[in-house]
């Protein structure tokens, strides 16, 4: 499956740990083709091409899948906070919405987060 990466440069792994393998820098917009699971995992866009026509000439366009949320903000405003990351931010998305967490710190209602996560929430999201 092809993928676009639209973040800045990435170094990943080409090959199997077990045989010969290489490290390869994917820059900005740059395609590679990778598995689904390793494209998602590195946040590449998907990338698809469709056969077009100008004129009499076929040509071969590229269209970018984005699969986007609205959690997908939500995600990125909380990597933003310094101390959370990936893991923690998709955690805090699974448990619920931006609303949700919003209305959980208003009510003084426990997180089931680490404390040093809560306290960060709540200096982010406490009106």
């Amino acid at each position: 499956m092809n993928f676009i990466n639209q973040g800045g440069p990435v170094k990943i792994r080409i090959g199997k740990i077990s045989e010969d393998f290489s490290w390869k820098t994917i820059k900005e917009g740059e395609i590679i083709e990778l598995s689904r699971a390793q494209g998602r995992s590195l946040e590449f866009q998907k990338l698809k091409t469709t056969e077009g026509q100008i004129g009499n000439q076929v040509v071969q366009t590229k269209q970018i899948e984005v699969d986007y949320t609205p959690d997908d903000d939500f995600y990125k405003e909380l990597k933003a906070i310094n101390g959370i990351g990936k893991k923690t931010a998709q955690d805090i998305v699974t448990w619920g919405t931006k609303e949700k967490l919003c209305e959980a710190i208003e009510l003084g209602a426990g997180l089931p987060f680490r404390d040093d996560v809560e306290e960060k929430l709540v200096a982010r999201y406490l009106k």
